[in-house]
């Protein structure tokens, strides 16, 4: 069973699941103090979720320790890693998106969201994609709709992956026959991806 953590530490954890990183490189990666990372990674660490071990710098400096996701998750991270960069090496970047876009749409597809209102056709597009774990909802702020998705699935690959985005947001303009304008991601620090109805 998935244990449910709380936002930041589900974002300290995606980022841990890429890569190993020190305590400074996830303060600076979200924009947080090191002494509130600091208390994340020891909740995650108590609860079996990351590991540490203690390094030697090779020169003068002082010992540091590397953090590292240890969940269920992180080989299948690594796996997605390694797979998206040989799909780019082989598509280029575009054809990384289109095929993303497409795959999107594939599964996406039994809403079959045709002949509805803008607002409905969002409404069911955000309960889908919360049984998928991305805490979506629909706004409506100044007679505009926007989709907004407080929590992202696959963090640490968007960031380093912006296809991963890219292929989100042409499979949504397509599947809702809306225009939409992303004004906001949360791999570059947002606090949700933002996409706005135009």
């Amino acid at each position: 069973m998935a244990l449910l953590l709380e936002g930041t530490k589900e974002k300290v954890l995606e980022l841990l699941r890429a890569r190993p990183l020190t305590a400074k490189e996830v303060a600076e990666a979200l924009g947080l103090s090191r002494a509130a990372v600091g208390k994340h990674l020891q909740d995650l660490e108590a609860r079996g979720l990351v590991r540490s071990e203690v390094r030697r710098c090779s020169g003068r400096g002082r010992p540091y320790r590397l953090y590292r996701a240890q969940d269920g998750e992180s080989p299948y991270a690594l796996l997605c890693r390694d797979v998206l960069q040989g799909l780019e090496k082989a598509l280029g970047k575009e054809g990384v998106v289109a095929f993303l876009a497409q795959r999107n749409l594939v599964r996406l597809a039994p809403l079959d969201l045709r002949g509805l209102p803008p607002k409905e056709k969002l409404t069911r597009l955000a309960r889908r994609l919360n049984e998928e774990g991305y805490e979506a909802e629909v706004v409506e702020e100044e007679g505009r709709l926007y989709l907004c998705q407080r929590r992202c699935p696959k963090l640490a690959l968007s960031r380093e992956h912006e296809a991963l985005c890219q292929g989100e947001l042409l499979a949504y303009q397509e599947l809702l026959g809306l225009p939409l304008v992303r004004e906001e991601r949360i791999a570059e620090g947002g606090s949700c991806c933002r996409y706005r109805v135009e």
